[in-house]
């Protein structure tokens, strides 16, 4: 009986493995994508996804100076790229925000409700591996939402379609346990992982570039 090496099934099993990753990639062996084109990707990625990591740092108690992240409910209700979030004033994040933390907001593919069907298909990426899917830093400014029944109306029908439960903590419902609010994430700059390095764009995106590309 022929004993075949381990190193020789490892060499074997690795190359199908690239192989299969090069089959589901729409860019496959294609140049690399440029910073316009990934911008596309990552403008692409925070309209369809409505799920965010807001990452902090802490200002005081036995934590300070330690980087904190929380996952958020978002809606790019604008189609803008700059995304509306829904925040609880008292967790960490804001918290942390009012007391003169910098922040920035991580989005990935595949951020969204469970039950919710987006298209995880991207140029460059491979559905099946998420470390072949995009993933986004945001960096920029709170812009705080003023009340405005019109915009306050546009916002909690936004929010109940991407998030239905969400209606328990709006800022309408009166009988809350903690007060919230809606702020705009006004995007100044992008740090993109568009997926491999052989076919996805990494690197960084000036703002500019970021609001100007289109959504596919």
């Amino acid at each position: 009986m022929k004993i075949i090496s381990a190193v020789t099934l490892f060499a074997a099993a690795n190359a199908a493995f690239i192989d299969i990753f090069h089959q589901l990639s729409d860019v496959g062996e294609e140049k690399i994508p440029s910073m316009e084109e990934g911008a596309v990707v990552a403008r692409t990625l925070v309209n369809r996804e409505s799920m965010m990591n807001v990452n902090t740092i802490s200002q005081s108690g036995a934590d300070k100076g330690y980087p904190k992240s929380s996952v958020e409910y978002y809606v790019d209700c604008d189609g803008d790229g700059n995304p509306y979030w829904l925040i609880v004033d008292i967790g960490s994040p804001y918290r942390h925000i009012s007391q003169g933390s910098r922040f920035s907001v991580s989005v990935r593919a595949g951020d969204h409700p469970q039950n919710e069907k987006v298209d995880d298909r991207y140029p460059g990426g491979v559905p099946l591996s998420p470390m072949g899917q995009p993933r986004v830093n945001l960096m920029g400014e709170l812009q705080e939402i003023a009340h405005d029944p019109e915009v306050w109306g546009k916002l909690l029908r936004c929010f109940i379609e991407r998030h239905p439960d969400s209606k328990w903590w709006l800022p309408t419902n009166l009988v809350l346990p903690h007060r919230t609010h809606w702020a705009k994430i006004i995007v100044h700059d992008v740090y993109m992982v568009g997926g491999f390095g052989d076919r996805a764009y990494i690197g960084p995106i000036d703002g500019e570039t970021y609001h100007k590309a289109r959504i596919l």
